[in-house]
C-alpha cells in the first residue's frame, strides 16, 4: 500500500508535464496503451473468465479507467500538480464512504469525524491557490471539479475490483478491464486529436 501510495503520488506530477503538450483523453489512451500489453501478458494464463463475469468487468472497466483516469486527466490539467495530488487523497475518503455502504464495513463516529475533517481540509487546501500562479500551478474550480469526480470513480472501481477480484481472480479482472477502458477511451483520443495539436517531447 506504501508503494501504491509513492507510485500514485508521483504519477500526478508526471502527468502534469505530458498534458502540456498532449490533451487529456490521448493522454490517457497511451497511459493504457503502454499497461494493457503488459497486464495482458502477466495476466496470459488465467484470461479465460466466467461468462457471467462479462458485464461486471465491462462495467469496471469504464468506471475506473473511462471515467476515473480521463476525469483524473481533465482534473491535473485544471489543478496545479500540488492541488491535484492532494485532492487525489480523497480516493481514501471516498473508499470508506463506498465499503460502509457497499461492503457493510463499520465505520464508528470518531472514524466518521475524522473523515469529515479530511474532507475539509483538502478542501481548504484545494481553493488556496492565488490568481497570481502561471498557467502551469492554476487551479481552477472545474480542476478540482474533475479531480473529484476521479476521485469517487476510482474508489468506485477499487470497491467493486475487490468483489470481482474475489470472485474471478485478480490478474483476469485487472487485464480486461483495462482492455475494455482502452477500446472506450480510443474513440474520444481519435476526436481530440483530430481537433487538438499533439506534441510529444522530452522538453518540459
Amino acid at each position: 500500500m506504501l508503494l501504491l501510495a509513492v507510485m500514485w503520488g508521483l504519477s500526478i506530477p508526471i502527468t502534469k508535464l505530458g498534458l502540456g503538450t498532449i490533451p487529456p483523453m490521448t493522454f490517457t489512451a497511451l497511459r493504457f496503451m503502454v499497461a494493457v500489453p503488459l497486464f495482458m501478458f502477466l495476466a496470459r494464463h488465467e484470461l479465460r473468465v466466467q461468462r457471467k463475469a462479462i458485464p461486471s468487468i465491462i462495467g469496471l472497466g469504464v468506471m475506473g479507467i473511462t471515467l476515473g483516469n480521463v476525469a483524473q486527466s481533465f482534473g491535473v490539467q485544471g489543478s496545479s500538480a500540488s492541488v491535484a495530488t492532494i485532492l487525489s487523497a480523497t480516493i481514501p475518503i471516498f473508499m470508506v464512504i463506498l465499503a460502509a455502504i457497499r461492503l457493510k464495513q463499520p465505520v464508528t463516529a470518531l472514524q466518521w469525524c475524522g473523515l469529515v475533517a479530511a474532507f475539509l481540509g483538502i478542501a481548504l487546501v484545494a481553493t488556496g491557490s492565488g490568481p497570481g500562479a502561471d498557467d502551469m500551478s492554476k487551479t481552477t474550480a472545474t480542476g478540482v471539479i474533475w479531480m473529484l469526480v476521479s476521485a469517487a470513480g476510482i474508489a468506485t472501481y477499487y470497491i467493486w475490483s475487490k468483489e470481482l477480484s474475489d470472485r474471478y481472480g485478480l490478474m483476469p479482472v485487472a487485464a480486461w478491464n483495462m482492455l475494455v477502458g482502452l477500446v472506450t477511451v480510443l474513440p474520444m483520443a481519435g476526436w481530440e486529436l483530430a481537433h487538438q495539436p499533439v506534441e510529444i517531447t522530452s522538453r518540459h
